[in-house]
């Protein structure tokens, strides 16, 4: 992807984010000591790069894709932008009649392809969706190619409906299926341990899938190639979960002490020429939203002919929001 197409997404990325969050903002306004509904901008937000490389710069024709529950107002925001939600809606998030919380088929205006409210249910769906498909095509002819996706949080991974589906052996060889799992390491009450991604991982490789990362950003993957790189390297990936997510809620000096805090001298080097906002930048700067990366990742997943993908996209929890990396931000509302 040359820079003037990643320049032009990102600025689509940002009025989506914007877009979502004024949704839900305004879904939540109310008078007199009402009850809030909610409306899950911080889970918006750590799905928003991977919906905007996905809708805008990936998928096409008779592809399908299943929307993460909590990224329903990302969803929303896309179809606006894209014509085939009207603006009368963007006011009526969890209103009867307007826009549901959750992808729905049967009640959302802007359609979308599978309904999703019950957790676990968006992982599968796609999947037994492409095995479908297969089987029709082998029986009665080839249809237009399709690619069915799914977005699912990290923590949706510990439904068991979901580990049937992928050890399924009817499912081996539907290399037009990709799963893309926001990993955020944050769920509902809890920061998810660090050999959790690596257990995910080894049980998708064991079932013979195709397994790739969007771990580090474009800055993080070119600092590490310079002196010094390789202990920053070891420094990020050497901290716990809690203590990397408890960098995110951090800035200034504070994030600089509580990083460099033991670190050798070539790191120390390395970071002394960056003002805070930069190492802050630096440090925080995952794949998961790096638009360039995740679109080459996606094209990767199209490469593999005979088995299904995953793609683990490392994501901030509130990403670009005043919340992100908050361990309360899972029902947080700016």
């Amino acid at each position: 992807m040359n820079e003037n197409d990643l320049d032009v997404l990102k600025r689509v990325e940002q009025r989506v984010l914007w877009l979502a969050t004024r949704i839900i903002d305004e879904a939540n306004r109310r008078e007199g000591g009402q009850i809030k509904v909610g409306g899950h901008q911080a889970s918006c937000a750590s799905m928003v790069s991977i919906m905007t490389a996905l809708w805008f710069a990936h998928i096409g024709g008779e592809d399908k894709v299943s929307v993460k529950p909590h990224a329903s107002p990302i969803y929303h925001a896309i179809k606006y932008l894209t014509g085939e939600l009207d603006r009368s809606y963007l006011t009526t998030l969890r209103q009867q009649g307007g826009l549901l919380a959750y992808p729905s088929r049967t009640k959302d205006p802007d359609v979308s392809d599978f309904s999703t409210g019950s957790v676990g249910l968006g992982a599968v769906a796609p999947l037994f969706s492409a095995l479908t498909r297969r089987y029709g095509d082998a029986h009665f002819g080839s249809r237009p190619p399709a690619r069915f996706i799914a977005t699912v949080g990290d923590a949706e991974l510990d439904e068991g409906n979901v580990w049937e589906a992928i050890s399924d052996p009817a499912t081996e060889g539907l290399s037009n299926f990709t799963m893309v799992v926001d990993l955020n390491r944050q769920s509902l009450d809890r920061v998810i341990p660090d050999i959790h991604a690596i257990r995910l991982q080894r049980f998708f490789a064991d079932a013979g899938w195709h397994v790739v990362e969007a771990k580090y950003g474009s800055r993080l993957t070119t600092a590490f190639a310079e002196p010094g790189g390789e202990a920053l390297r070891a420094r990020i990936d050497e901290m716990s979960n809690e203590a990397y997510q408890a960098l995110f809620a951090l800035g200034g000096s504070d994030l600089r002490e509580k990083f460099l805090s033991g670190a050798d001298s070539s790191l120390q080097r390395l970071t002394s020429e960056l003002d805070d906002a930069s190492l802050k930048a630096l440090v925080t700067d995952l794949g998961g939203h790096d638009l360039g990366l995740l679109v080459d990742t996606l094209r990767r997943c199209d490469d593999e002919t005979d088995r299904p993908s995953v793609v683990f996209a490392y994501t901030i929890k509130g990403w670009g929001l005043p919340i992100a990396g908050d361990p309360l931000n899972h029902a947080a509302l700016l």
